[in-house]
């Protein structure tokens, strides 16, 4: 499982990312925040990794 990190449209990095681990449907990724807890997934949000763009449920 490789960390795939979420870029702004500035280029600056998020603490979020998604994993590639299930990497067939990639239009439709869960997506992690780092934090000092440690890993936290994401709910109700969903990452198109194609477009590059976060989406709500």
């Amino acid at each position: 499982m490789a960390k795939v990190k979420i870029f702004k449209k500035d280029g600056t990095p998020t603490p979020y990312f998604w994993s590639n681990r299930d990497s067939g449907d990639r239009t439709d990724v869960t997506v992690y925040k780092q934090t000092s807890d440690g890993v936290k997934r994401m709910k109700g949000v969903r990452f198109n990794a194609v477009t590059n763009r976060i989406r709500k449920d």
